[in-house]
C-alpha cells in the first residue's frame, strides 16, 4: 500500500492512499464468498452459484462492499504508517477502483503542534487569607436582616443549633476562610492560565470546539428545562447566548489542549483527573512573589 501525507491547511491533513491490486483482489473474493453464502439465486442453493452468476446479480454491490471495507482497513493503516494524530472522522473523496487498484484521498483533522513559550516558573501573587472580626459581624448583621427581625446573637446561634455565640461566630470564620481560600484559589488558576494561552499560539481544531459547544448547549437547555422554561423560550435563549457560548467552547478547548500538552511532556497521566494534576505541577513550579 502506498500513502502520502500533505498539510492542507490549519490542522488539516490530506492522506492520498493507493490500495494495491492482491489486496483488492483478495477483499473482492471475501466479499463474493460472503455473498454466495446469503445470496438466493433461482436455480441454485444457497452457497452453490457459481462467481460469474454472482456477478451478474450483485457485481454493484458486491463492488461497493469491497470498497469501503478497503477504505476502513487501508485508512487505519495510512494514519498509522503517517503517524497522523487524528481527531475527527475523515472527509473521503476521489474514490477510484481502475485496473484492480483503489485510490482515494482521505482529509483529516489533526492535533495541533503545540509549542509552549514558558510553563515554568510562571509570576504568581498569593497573600496571606485573613477573617477580621468585622466580617464575621457583617456576615451575622445579613442574616439577621434576611430573618425580618431583631434578634440576639445568642438566640441566631441557638437557631441554628449552636450552644453559644462564641461556638456560631467560630464556625462562620472557618467558613468565610474556606471561600476566601477557594476565590483565591481560582483567581491564581486563572492567572495561570491566561499566562499559558498567552505563551502559546495555535489554532483551535474547528470539530473539537463544534463538539464543546454541543455540550455547553446541551447542558444549559437541560437546566432551563428543569427550571420550567417553555420550549419556545428555551430556544430564544441558546440563540441569544450562542456567540458566549461559542466563544467559551473555544477557550476550554484551547485550555485543554495545552494542559494536555504539558501533561505529555511532563509523563502527567492523562485521564480525568489530568487537568487538575498539571495545574498542582504548575503551581509547584511556579514562581511565587
Amino acid at each position: 500500500m502506498k500513502v502520502t501525507s500533505k498539510k492542507s491547511n490549519e490542522n488539516k491533513v490530506i492522506l492520498d492512499i493507493e490500495v494495491p491490486r492482491e489486496t483488492v483482489k483478495k477483499k473482492i473474493d471475501e466479499v463474493y464468498e460472503k455473498i454466495a453464502q446469503e445470496a438466493k439465486i433461482p436455480g441454485y442453493r444457497p452457497g452453490k452459484a457459481p462467481r460469474h452468476i454472482l456477478e451478474q446479480y450483485h457485481s454493484q454491490a458486491a463492488r461497493e462492499e469491497a470498497i469501503k471495507g478497503l477504505i476502513s482497513d487501508s485508512y487505519q493503516e495510512g494514519i498509522k504508517s503517517e503517524t497522523v494524530d487524528v481527531i475527527d472522522m475523515p472527509e473521503i473523496s476521489d474514490v477510484k477502483l481502475e485496473g484492480d487498484v483503489l485510490t482515494y484521498k482521505a482529509q483529516v483533522e489533526v492535533r495541533p503542534d503545540i509549542k509552549i513559550k514558558q510553563y515554568k516558573g510562571l509570576k504568581l501573587t498569593k497573600s496571606e487569607v485573613k477573617i477580621e472580626p468585622s466580617e464575621v459581624e457583617e456576615y451575622v448583621k445579613q442574616l439577621k436582616q434576611a430573618r425580618s427581625g431583631e434578634i440576639s446573637d445568642e438566640r441566631l446561634a441557638r437557631s441554628l443549633g449552636y450552644k453559644t455565640k462564641e461556638e456560631f461566630h467560630g464556625c462562620l470564620n472557618k467558613q468565610l476562610f474556606l471561600k476566601k481560600e477557594n476565590d483565591q484559589r481560582a483567581k491564581l488558576e486563572k492567572e495561570l492560565i491566561d499566562q499559558l494561552v498567552k505563551n502559546a499560539s495555535f489554532a483551535v481544531p474547528a470539530s473539537l470546539v463544534e463538539k464543546r459547544l454541543h455540550e455547553l448547549e446541551h447542558q444549559a437547555e437541560h437546566q432551563m428545562a428543569e427550571y420550567g422554561l417553555p420550549e419556545d423560550r428555551v430556544k430564544e435563549r441558546l440563540k441569544e447566548f450562542g456567540p458566549k457560548f461559542k466563544t467559551e467552547a473555544q477557550q476550554q478547548v484551547r485550555v485543554f489542549l495545552l494542559l494536555e500538552t504539558i501533561a505529555k511532556l511532563e509523563s502527567i497521566k492523562i485521564d480525568d483527573h489530568m487537568i487538575n494534576h498539571v495545574i498542582e505541577f504548575l503551581f509547584a513550579e511556579a514562581e511565587w512573589q
